[in-house]
Formats: C-alpha cells, structure tokens, sequence
C-alpha cells in the first residue's frame, strides 16, 4: 500500500474517528482505525462494535492499492502536528509496520492486519429515506438533553424515532426523557416512508450533531 493524502483532509476525518473509539478498549484492534486505498479514494473507518464510522477522502494519489489498520490516537496526534495543506505519505513496507512521512519527519507505527477489524455485512441502503441536515441536527439538538445516563435503563439513553400521521401529514418524531422531563419535537415528510421505530443511542446522537454541524444537504 501507498499513497499521497491532503493534511487537513486526513486530520478532519481522524478528528472524526476520536469520539467514536473507545479510549479503554480491551480488543486492540478497537483501537485501531481500518485505511483502504482503492478505487482512487481512501476510505477511513471506526467502530466500537455498536457505532461504526466510516468516511471517505477522493482528494488523494493512490501508487499502490492496499489496506491496513493502524492506532487511531498516535496517527491523529502525529497528523496534527503537520502544517496545513502539506502533503502526507504513506507506505506500507511489511504487514506489521505502516510508514507516514511529510516534510523532514518519518514516522513507523504498528500495524494489525486489516483482517482482522470487525466489519459488517450488514445492508445499511434498506428502508432509505432523506431529509434535510439542518432539520435532522434540529431535531436532535431539541431532544438530547433530556437523554437520560442511567446505564441500568438503556431504553432511556437515547432518543426514540419514529413515524406519526396527523390530520393526513407525516411526521418523523423523535422523543427522549430521562423519568423527570421529556422532549418532543417533529419535522414534517413529504410522503409516507418506510421507516421501523428506533432507538438512537447517545453516543451515536453527539457524533451525528458534530457531523452535521459542518455539512449542508441531504442525509
């Protein structure tokens, strides 16, 4: 494997991947972010077994395709460290060691073969439907709050979405409460979707909000 990638390209999506990886995790390789140079992109993923976050980086030069897992905190604080803007190499020169290099510094960090990081199979594209960003981060910002942090009632440590009809208007609710105080709020859909009744967990919840903070569109 190795490739070219852009500083703060690299650097936002890694800040990303700091507040979904567990700090404590007894499985090394929870520790570890999955890189995957291919089809012209670098793909970035992270996961704590229950929230997975992936992200994808177009703006970069691929000379040899290839993946690998490597620390998500020690490549972050090392990335971070390099001036914005500056191109970052990387390089794998066996299966076990991953080497990044810009300007007059080398580093080699661990690495953890890319089979083993728990993926998925799972089909994320059923049941899709999309709504404006800033509607989505309006809903969440009105519920969050009364989230509840007792762990022993984990139906009450998210916020509960769900579809409801009123007067032939469709609604897509969310509600959370913490056994002392409630919040409701709704957006309202052009059409009926299909849509099973969840519940959003609140780890989940603040890593979404810190995403659509920076994005315009569609989700």
């Amino acid at each position: 494997m190795k490739f070219s990638v852009n500083q703060q390209d690299l650097q936002k999506s890694l800040s990303y991947c700091q507040g979904v990886i567990e700090k404590r995790s007894t499985l090394p390789i929870l520790s570890n972010v999955l890189l995957d140079a291919s089809n012209s992109k670098l793909t970035i993923t992270a996961t704590d077994l229950d929230l997975v976050f992936t992200h994808q980086i177009s703006n970069i030069e691929i000379f040899e395709e290839g993946k690998t897992t490597t620390s998500s905190s020690i490549m972050y604080d090392i990335v971070r460290k390099f001036s914005s803007g500056n191109k970052i190499n990387f390089s794998n020169p066996s299966e076990n060691k991953l080497q990044v290099e810009s300007e007059k510094s080398i580093f080699n960090l661990n690495c953890i073969s890319a089979s083993e990081f728990p993926l998925t199979n799972e089909n994320f594209n059923l049941n899709e439907f999309s709504i404006k960003s800033k509607e989505l981060l309006k809903l969440l910002n009105k519920c969050k709050f009364s989230v509840s942090n007792d762990e022993t009632r984990h139906y009450l440590t998210g916020i509960f979405f769900h579809q409801t009809q009123s007067d032939d208007k469709i609604f897509l609710a969310a509600a959370a409460t913490d056994s002392h105080r409630m919040s409701i709020s709704k957006i309202r859909l052009e059409n009926k979707i299909e849509f099973e009744p969840i519940i959003l967990p609140k780890k989940t919840i603040f890593q979404l909000c810190s995403l659509l903070e920076d994005y315009e569109g569609d989700v």
